[in-house]
């Protein structure tokens, strides 16, 4: 089996579900992984008509199936939730052109240079590395690897086998986004706090914080490709937090300007 494979299985035995470019045909967010708990068994398959990417593979009963219902404080959570990630194997993007591009090109350079995010460079992998803290403390526990190498795969790495929801911004309004680039071009907005899914499946350990009616309006804005999961999402929220919506975006936000962007989040709050 393909190694990508093996890791995106070992991923959705985790965090329950994933969604994905293939590793195999290469098509656009058409790989799919989901753990059935029941059954012990992760199910997956390639949605891209021409791909025969399929089957199933069992695993054994994962830390976060030993839990009911949504964790209720830190010490509920799994161990491995808590365990901070090694980042001996990264090392500085400043000498790394290619990685520094990539930022300006996703607009996230102007954050580097303010030590507003953390990103570091990946030589065995050749990846942009955005390290991954905790939702409401500096713990760094999982980075998230953009592929710098034109057809390299998977385009997003995630280095540990637990969400990595990433937050940035200050303020009482959160826009849920699918990965930390547009989540960084959004925080850019005054009193708007960007969350990265880090792919299209809100994770237990996310809603658990959202419900904590930290924020007085939450939007969800996943890319144009995904907008009924949008909707999905926005239904699982909207029965545990007091405000949410669903935002519907042309172009990814990391390709928007700041008027554009301003223009797509506060004409719904009229």
């Amino acid at each position: 089996m393909n190694q990508d494979i093996e890791y995106l299985l070992e991923e959705a035995s985790e965090v329950g579900r994933v969604r994905t470019d293939c590793p195999t045909c290469g098509s656009n967010n058409t790989f799919s992984a989901m753990y059935l708990s029941t059954s012990m068994v992760v199910v997956y398959n390639c949605f891209d008509a021409s791909c025969e990417v399929k089957g199933s593979k069992r695993v054994g009963l994962q830390k976060n199936n030993l839990h009911k219902g949504l964790f209720t404080n830190p010490q509920d959570c799994p161990m491995m939730v808590q365990e901070e990630l090694s980042t001996s194997g990264f090392t500085d993007i400043v000498s790394n052109g290619k990685g520094l591009e990539y930022l300006k090109k996703v607009q996230c350079y102007d954050l580097y240079e303010q030590n507003h995010i953390d990103v570091r460079y990946d030589p065995r992998q050749d990846r942009v590395v955005f390290l991954v803290k905790d939702l409401q403390n500096d713990r760094i526990v999982n980075a998230v690897g953009r592929t710098l190498r034109p057809s390299g795969k998977p385009k997003w790495f995630k280095y540990a086998k637990t969400s990595a929801d990433y937050k940035i911004g200050c303020g009482n309004i959160a826009v849920l986004v699918e990965d930390i680039p547009s989540a960084c071009v959004v925080s850019k907005l005054q009193g708007i706090v960007g969350i990265a899914l880090c792919g299209t499946i809100l994770s237990e350990l996310l809603l658990h914080y959202l419900t904590k009616n930290i924020y007085k309006k939450i939007w969800v804005c996943l890319d144009k490709d995904a907008t009924l999961k949008s909707m999905n999402i926005c239904d699982t929220l909207k029965h545990r937090v007091k405000d949410v919506g669903v935002l519907f975006p042309e172009v990814d936000l990391k390709n928007m300007n700041e008027e554009e962007i301003e223009k797509l989040v506060y004409k719904n709050e009229i």
